[in-house]
């Protein structure tokens, strides 16, 4: 039984309503619910008191019911219309029909509800005023018509118990006002603590908070300083540029400044062929290219030229940047310095060239001679040539020394001009 009633006092409402609606809507509906209690209560009182005419009271019961309709469907708004207005007609009505049996109190009462039916102010007061107006009407018709009494009518009970039942609908709804005022003060109660609750929580997450942000504060000092460390480091050791998609410079470290021998304005807003050296071909560059704009990192070996015409040579490795969305918008590229590499490699080259010729031109110009002249010497010394034969063996011997002297200094001469060529080709790189 006490489950069904709360159903039927919370008919209507729904988990978007705000609280102080709520509050309303139960308010009503507690209304309709005693109202139609007491209605019936009262038919069945007079009824065994012998007054027929009290039937007439059971006019409300369809109204309570349609209000209650209204409620489920959601219409609130036609519902205290109906509460009100309809019910002040009604009462009315059956003041006219009823005269003097105290109805046109409930008129008083119903006026008085209108402050829980009703949120705006205005309509508070405009409900009143309606059943003011009500009240004044039937007074006016009580006057001026003459009056019948119905001998089936206590009208002394009856007017004792209509007002008894108006000042009951009055105590009601000051019995609401009082359980929202305790209930909103028990809710306040519980916010109040729930926020200080929270208040200390807060207060210790935020002492958390403080001492967590000053070691931040510190790793990051600390992180800052090292990683200035690590730029200082590049600045000084690694040769660092940023450039846009058209391969512009946007951005060049001291390190570039110091071994193209260009200063900063010269290569900012310039095309990063500036430096080539000329010996890449245009190929190396499409290809290079390509594999950026895919997003991949690319590394290889550079050569470049600097201001003055110095060839060096860096191992660069060139990294896409892209930004937020993803888009690739620069190109960072960083290079160490390999010329000191690069010359020893060429210069152990050369060397492996001049020495391989040094064996070629000594096997075919320095063993022939040397071997005729073991040979002629062989035969000397076995003594099994004549007299005669001796001065053709010197003059053979005479000839193996001067091919074996013109060989010698041919090779001298040769390995004095390489030595100067490569001199010449060291030079002309370090300009």
């Amino acid at each position: 039984m006490k489950e069904h009633l709360n159903k039927l006092i919370h008919l209507g409402y729904h988990a978007g309503m705000d609280q102080s609606e709520k509050a309303r809507l139960v308010s009503i509906n507690a209304f309709l619910v005693l109202s139609l209690v007491l209605t019936i209560l009262f038919v069945l009182v007079f009824l065994l008191l012998g007054s027929l005419s009290v039937l007439q009271a059971l006019g409300y019961v369809p109204m309570l019911l349609l209000v209650l309709f209204l409620h489920s469907r959601f219409h609130f708004r036609a519902a205290r219309i109906l509460v009100s207005y309809g019910f002040m007609l009604m009462v009315l009505t059956l003041a006219f029909l009823e005269r003097r049996a105290g109805t046109e109190y409930l008129l008083i009462a119903l006026g008085c509800c209108s402050v829980v039916v009703f949120n705006k102010l205005r309509n508070v007061i405009f409900s009143f005023l309606f059943a003011f107006l009500c009240y004044v009407t039937y007074q006016w018709y009580d006057r001026h018509e003459p009056f019948v009494p119905n001998p089936t009518v206590p009208y002394a009970i009856a007017q004792n118990a209509i007002m008894f039942l108006s000042g009951f609908i009055v105590l009601a709804q000051s019995l609401v006002f009082r359980w929202l005022i305790r209930d909103y003060a028990e809710k306040l109660t519980q916010a109040h603590r729930e926020t200080q609750t929270t208040n200390e929580e807060l207060q210790a997450t935020n002492e958390e908070l403080t001492a967590f942000s000053e070691n931040l504060d510190l790793m990051v000092r600390q992180k800052s300083a090292q990683l200035q460390a690590y730029i200082d480091a590049i600045d000084v050791s690694i040769y660092s540029t940023v450039s846009d998609l058209e391969g512009n410079f946007i951005k060049v470290n001291d390190q570039v400044i110091a071994t193209s021998g260009y200063t900063r304005e010269e290569l900012i807003g310039r095309h990063y062929r500036v430096l080539a050296s000329g010996n890449h071909s245009d190929a190396f560059f499409h290809e290079r290219r390509q594999q950026l704009m895919t997003g991949k990192t690319w590394r290889g070996e550079v050569e470049h030229k600097t201001k003055q015409g110095t060839l060096i040579w860096f191992d660069c490795i060139v990294i896409p940047i892209r930004d937020s969305d993803g888009v690739i918008k620069t190109f960072l590229t960083l290079g160490l310095s390999i010329t000191e590499r690069k010359m020893h490699a060429k210069l152990q080259e050369e060397t492996i060239t001049l020495l391989e010729s040094i064996a070629f031109r000594a096997s075919h110009g320095i063993r022939g001679p040397l071997a005729r002249i073991n040979g002629l010497s062989y035969l000397v010394k076995r003594n099994v040539v004549d007299q005669t034969e001796f001065e053709l063996i010197a003059e053979k011997l005479i000839t193996c020394s001067q091919e074996l002297n013109e060989a010698t200094s041919e090779l001298v001469a040769h390995v004095s001009n390489h030595q100067e060529l490569m001199m010449d080709n060291r030079q002309n790189s370090n300009k």
